[in-house]
């Protein structure tokens, strides 16, 4: 049956979506677009609805993601109260309302490999969602979110991590107290765990902090950067160099360039320890 009122209570519903205070209150969100959903499905998301005009999808992969999850609830729409769903010009014809996660630092397994993202109190749902992507594109083990934070299930939020939500653990941490008796668990299992700060007035380039091993990354605000307290808990604070006129980069682009620094180190030891290994004589 296809629904056509934009006065209909399911429809109604999903759309009160859109504001913080009903995604609190339901546990739910909604995801938009062809990748994304694909994206969700894919790792096993906690979809619990699909959405589609059937008019809109014009795409073979999005009519197949339907067929391929049938067993999932699936409301048909028109194309405008699809329309009144979306938040983009051109709809693709396809969203999901998807729960919540529920993901803690207890339900993280920390090894000697450890690669982690740390967003302290991020404001833009943008740069919160651009560093998730970033994040999963170098290889992170976890994202984790220390509150006060923007909504990590804002629209806007969800749709620059381009998926990457779903790929890796994505956790919200109540305040910075946490953060530190976390870090401090690791340690007593033996873990070397080292904590990278970053700061325009950091005391290190990037490039000479050692990231190698269990490694955490620390990145403050866009306003304040790291509170005094996040800084207390970083072992070393890095910072980039600014060789023009701009003092400082966007948060999520200065992210990806320490990200990358970081993979750069590691990737470079194994290959190291990869080609010593084979260099030792078969006895």
């Amino acid at each position: 049956m296809l629904i056509s009122s934009l006065q209909n209570p399911r429809i109604k519903s999903i759309r009160r979506l859109r504001m913080h205070k009903y995604r609190s209150r339901e546990g739910l969100y909604v995801i938009e677009g062809i990748r994304i959903v694909e994206s969700a499905l894919e790792h096993n998301a906690p979809v619990e609805l699909l959405v589609y005009a059937p008019d809109l999808l014009v795409s073979e992969r999005a009519q197949a993601l339907l067929q391929e999850h049938a067993a999932l609830e699936q409301l048909a729409v028109t194309p405008e109260v699809f329309g009144s769903l979306s938040d983009r010009e051109a709809p693709q014809g396809i969203a999901a309302v998807v729960r919540t996660s529920q993901t803690t630092l207890a339900d993280l397994e920390p090894t000697d490999d450890l690669f982690m993202v740390v967003a302290c109190q991020l404001q833009t749902p943008g740069n919160l969602g651009a560093i998730i992507r970033t994040a999963d594109a170098a290889g992170a083990d976890a994202v984790a979110i220390v509150e006060p934070s923007v909504d990590l299930y804002d629209p806007l939020t969800v749709r620059a991590t381009m998926g990457s939500l779903y790929a890796l653990p994505v956790v919200t941490v109540s305040d910075e107290n946490e953060l530190g008796t976390w870090f401090e668990t690791v340690r007593a299992a033996g873990i070397p765990l080292r904590v990278m700060g970053t700061s325009a007035h950091g005391t290190a380039l990037v490039w000479e902090v050692d990231c190698r091993g269990p490694l955490v990354i620390l990145i403050g605000s866009e306003k304040d950067g790291l509170s005094e307290h996040a800084r207390s808990m970083a072992d070393t604070l890095a910072r980039l160099p600014m060789s023009g006129s701009a003092s400082s980069l966007n948060v999520s682009a200065a992210t990806a360039a320490i990200l990358f620094e970081a993979v750069r180190q590691r990737t470079t030891a194994k290959d190291n320890s990869a080609q010593t290994d084979s260099e030792i004589p078969q006895t």
